[in-house]
């Protein structure tokens, strides 16, 4: 079966920023998984520090349950070790089991530490010469030590003492219990299908990928067919990169060689890691990686007859009705699926919670798995569009810092931690992302500016949406934006509701005659450059709805595709000087006080029409950022064009300079 999504829901496991690690062709890789400090107890070391730094970063994990020596048989067998700075690095371990007691031999991967003591450095410091643990060195020249182990997949505190610095540091190792055979448990009772009582047929389940360099991703939830108390699983990973799969000793081919690797493996259990190995041919030469899956059988949802689907099958049940959007279009199709199409910027299928991804959609559709409720937003115009649904919660990451959001609510969620600043649109901390699940990236059209950016995203496994909005020249159609932030987040109705609002508050003016009054909107950059709304840009058009006439009236559309252009003061003292009003746009270069403040950037100004008769106004500097407040601000200007004096109270966007 083939299940085709550009992107996996949940990867728990970090992952550090794309090529970070990466040494060359056939380098090993490695994941850490303790975090702790790695300072030296005695001195510091810059490079010491800025190693484990990365370390730790990579070591932020999950706890997972300690498994005791008296879990397990007596024997001897091979596990890996995780430290929290790799330049600790254990490349083998052997654990020997005895009378529910545990010891490692540790190999290093370096003889630079001639003792180690479990417990922090400052404790090595106060204990004597017996306490401590001396290497012992192999026929082939490297360092072992022997020590004890209280229990694997625990954190465990050991100072190691340096060679060449002659100085404790800390370190913390975690001794894992991942490559220990099912056979090594005594009485482990295994949760199957068996134990679970699973009936034949499909279902879905969250997996979770560990191992390799973090940089690997697979699609979560997978589907998986029981049948006759055998279990298979599709798993479809983030690239095209692996070719085959091995599982207990058996090899598993490519179901096909479409889009990206998709293979069909045996479930032996759930919750439990279960390793794996697939090679990957994204290498100068073909490299087989170990990982590890776990299927979590709390998240185990039975798939009805019939609800496996087909992209072909998918017939539409008509779309929805736009009154102003001219930039996308949502279809309606069977089962509650959404197509969204929006020009230039893609197409995507909303897959509902607990429906499975069609089989067979083409390639150039984005595949969104609802509820998308962990995105990180690069378009700062979307923001409002979510807060008026009320669905501010599902933002979990923002390409724009506290200081950059004049909406309250983004600010104070920004400053309190509850969306975390992941870095621009064009660098953003992959790290973070992956770290947090992220299930979509919401990004402006500046992302075509940086399509490697996007590139990186996907290969990730996170599906990115380009939104189009600021290129609706109607004001209502940009506000109509939000019935497909409606149709992503599942909240249609509300969403169509919130709009309607806005719409209705514009009903009487659509009935009135034009004021006769003339209006020009504009600022002055740094270098005396004046800049202006192209004539059937939205702006212009909320001046009309208002009704108002915009002024400079005869610029040029065909130049570009830019909604604004530059002119020179004195090209624009000609075509505005007797405009009946003047509205200073203050959200790029910052909020005006005084009239005194504008005549500063260009003393031209003083013999403008409205200026002498006090018709000059300064927009707010959240005017853009709230892209639903776009049918006040044409209240506002409305106001402004019949009232000799607007009470300042019922003013939302503009105030007066004077």
């Amino acid at each position: 079966m083939r299940m085709k999504k550009k992107y996996r829901k949940y990867l728990t496991a970090v992952v550090l920023a794309m090529g970070i690690f990466t040494s060359g062709c056939g380098a090993k890789e490695e994941t850490f998984v303790a975090a702790e400090t790695s300072a030296p107890v005695e001195q510091k070391e810059t490079s010491e520090k800025e190693t484990t730094q990365k370390a730790e970063n990579k070591a932020e994990a999950e706890e997972e349950t300690p498994v005791y020596g008296k879990e397990l048989k007596d024997g001897t067998y091979s596990i890996s070790v995780d430290s929290s700075s790799d330049k600790f690095r254990v490349t083998a371990c052997d654990l020997t089991v005895s009378d529910g007691k545990m010891t490692a031999v540790m190999t290093m991967g370096g003889t630079g530490y001639l003792k180690v003591y479990m417990g922090t450095g400052e404790e090595a410091l106060k204990a004597g010469e017996e306490d401590f643990i001396p290497f012992q060195e192999t026929k082939d020249g490297l360092h072992t030590f022997q020590v004890p182990v209280e229990a694997l997949d625990k954190k465990v505190d050991c100072a190691a003492f340096s060679k060449r610095k002659e100085t404790w540091y800390d370190r913390v190792l975690v001794f894992k219990s991942d490559l220990l055979p099912a056979e090594a448990f005594l009485e482990r009772k295994e949760i199957t299908g068996e134990t679970l009582k699973l009936e034949d047929g499909a279902y879905l389940v969250e997996v979770k990928l560990e191992g390799g360099s973090g940089r690997a991703s697979v699609k979560s939830p997978a589907r998986i067919q029981v049948k006759d108390g055998q279990i298979w699983a599709e798993i479809e990973w983030g690239s095209s990169n692996y070719d085959y799969m091995k599982v207990d000793g058996g090899k598993y081919e490519l179901l096909d060689t479409e889009g990206n690797s998709n293979f069909e493996i045996p479930v032996a259990a759930f919750d439990r890691k279960i390793p794996v190995i697939a090679d990957t041919i994204a290498m100068s030469e073909p490299h087989e990686i170990e990982y590890t899956l776990i299927f979590d059988s709390s998240t185990l949802k039975k798939l009805e007859e019939g609800t496996a689907v087909s992209w072909t099958d998918l017939q539409s049940r008509g779309s929805m009705p736009l009154l102003y959007a001219q930039q996308f279009s949502v279809e309606y199709l069977e089962k509650d699926y959404r197509l969204i199409k929006v020009k230039e910027g893609g197409t995507y299928l909303t897959v509902p919670e607990n429906m499975p991804v069609p089989l067979n959609v083409p390639k150039e559709v984005t595949i969104l798995r609802q509820p998308l409720d962990h995105i990180y937003l690069a378009a700062t115009s979307a923001m409002d569009l979510f807060r008026n649904l009320g669905c501010l919660d599902r933002i979990t990451l923002s390409g724009t810092d506290a200081s950059g959001w004049y909406i309250k609510e983004a600010r104070e969620a920004v400053e309190s931690g509850k969306i975390k600043y992941a870095g621009k649109y064009n660098a953003p901390d992959y790290e973070l992302i992956l770290s947090e699940g992220c299930d979509l990236a919401v990004e402006s059209t500046m992302i075509h500016h940086a399509p490697e950016i996007q590139e990186k995203l996907e290969t990730l496994g996170i599906p990115v949406f380009v939104e189009r909005s600021s290129y609706e020249s109607h004001p209502l159609g940009r506000m109509e934006w939000i019935r497909l932030y409606g149709t992503l987040l599942g909240e249609e109705k509300a969403a169509e509701e919130s709009f309607l609002r806005q719409a209705e508050k514009l009903e009487t003016l659509e009935k009135e005659k034009p004021l006769g009054k003339t209006v020009a909107f504009f600022y002055i950059n740094s270098n005396g450059v004046v800049n202006v709304r192209k004539t059937g840009d939205y702006v212009a058009r909320m001046i009309k709805m208002a009704g108002g006439t915009y002024v400079p009236s005869d610029l040029s559309e065909s130049e570009n595709a830019l909604s604004t252009m530059n002119m020179q003061m004195e090209a624009f003292y000609g075509a505005a000087r007797d405009a009946d009003y003047l509205i200073y746009n203050s959200t790029i270069d910052g909020e005006l006080k005084s009239l005194d403040e504008l005549l500063k950037k260009s003393s031209l100004l003083a013999d403008f029409k409205a200026v002498k008769e006090g018709n000059v106004w300064c927009t707010g500097k959240n005017l853009f950022q709230e892209s639903m407040g776009l049918g006040d601000m044409i209240l506002d200007i409305h106001r402004m064009l019949t009232e000799e004096n607007p009470d300042p109270a019922d003013m939302v966007y503009l105030h007066k300079l004077s």
